[in-house]
């Protein structure tokens, strides 16, 4: 009996000693923490929590856990956990711009962020995350230090971690980036950071050089013409709420809408006017919001059936908290159908079914979701998207 109980005991430690897990420090004094990562020669890896957040309870058990993650993270990094709401959490959070979680930053001895990710990241990912972050050529704090000065393909790598990141400074340091450039579409790289990443242009000579390259564009195979009037578009309207456009501090919409009839002439009347319902509806401005609104739901032809529907889905639960998506609904479905839009014609009521669900009308929607189940004209993807909303419901 002693024997067998030996064993087992045996078995437990093996057990525990074997068990894969990434050994941290819970909120330690952070000057102790720089103290031994200087000692060590180590990176920071700071798992920055709130205790009532999900997914940094998925990261403990399902990322943490990973054999290999440990493994990588154990022998390279100074593991740390901090509840950025306890202790010295805040100081951190301010230091190294915490505003989700988790966040998962990586440091230098020295206390200068090198990297970051954010949200839940499954352990593959996870261990990717931690060689860019060791690695100089690719630490995304690393780089925007000397961004300026990187080529053009490791500007576009960089980019696409910027817009990951949300980080606020991308806008003003791609706009200098390009800004260097003698051709801001002189290679696949540029274009690539334009049509995907960049969020302004530099100047509006830039704007309008990059309006009349639609064929350029194209020839890189990469693109529609969709892809390109979407992107003029984004491009037009930042342009116009840039600093050279906005000198004064109201909003200066008959500037907007000369740069909208300029430069996207056959959008501009749906783009200025959502635009304006967006902006009055962000600033608590309803009435305004309203009128604007109004533009587009009364001059159909003007904005196009596509539009139209597109601005009623976006619209709709906004409207809905303010008790008005009644009277607007009955405004949006008495919208005729233009002969060339027949094929999509199932939009109407595909705009309505998605904004009952989202206000969670669910006799509403199930009503409208039959009913074009039943329809003909109804697409087959659009069809088993409905049916399985119809069953999400059943099973709640």
């Amino acid at each position: 009996m002693r024997k067998r109980l030996l064993a087992a005991c045996l078995l437990l430690v093996t057990l525990s000693v074997n068990a894969a897990e990434i050994k941290f420090l819970e909120n330690p004094t952070w000057t102790s923490v720089l103290e031994k990562a200087k000692k060590e020669n180590k990176i920071i890896f700071l798992d920055a929590y709130a205790t009532w957040c999900g997914p940094c309870k998925q990261m403990d058990a399902e990322t943490y856990t990973n054999q290999a993650v440990a493994d990588f993270y154990n022998a390279n990094f100074i593991n740390v956990k901090y509840d950025m709401e306890k202790g010295e959490g805040a100081m951190l959070a301010d230091r190294y711009y915490v505003s989700a979680y988790p966040n998962l930053v990586f440091i230098s001895p020295d206390g200068v962020m090198l990297h970051k990710g954010v949200g839940f990241i499954a352990a593959n990912e996870f261990l990717t995350l931690a060689k860019t972050a060791k690695n100089p050529e690719t630490q995304y704090y690393t780089l925007k230090k000397g961004a300026l000065k990187l080529s053009n393909a490791q500007f576009l790598k960089f980019a696409k971690q910027a817009v990951d990141l949300q980080d606020e400074d991308f806008g003003h340091i791609s706009k200098d980036f390009l800004a260097a450039k003698p051709d801001i579409l002189g290679d696949s790289d540029l274009i690539d950071l334009i049509m995907n990443y960049a969020f302004a242009l530099p100047k509006e000579k830039d704007l309008t050089y990059f309006s009349t390259s639609k064929s350029k564009i194209l020839r890189e195979g990469k693109y529609t013409e969709d892809d390109f009037e979407e992107r003029l578009v984004s491009l037009a309207i930042q342009f116009a709420l840039s600093e050279e456009v906005q000198v004064t501090e109201e909003m200066d919409f008959e500037a907007i809408e000369k740069i909208l009839d300029k430069y996207v002439p056959e959008r501009s009347f749906f783009v200025y006017n959502y635009f304006k319902t967006q902006y009055f509806l962000e600033n608590k401005e309803t009435d305004q919001a309203l009128t604007s609104f109004n533009e587009i739901l009364e001059h159909p032809d003007k904005a196009g059936y596509q539009q139209v529907c597109n601005a009623m889905m976006g619209f709709g639960p906004i409207l809905f908290e303010e008790g008005k998506l009644d009277t607007y609904l009955a405004k949006f479905n008495a919208i005729p159908v233009p002969a060339k839009d027949k094929e999509v014609a199932y939009l109407k009521d595909f705009v309505n079914a998605i904004i009952f669900i989202k206000t969670k009308q669910t006799a509403k929607f199930k009503e409208t979701a039959n009913a074009m189940l039943a329809s003909a004209t109804t697409p087959e993807d659009v069809k088993k998207d409905l049916k399985l909303a119809l069953q999400n419901m059943g099973a709640n």
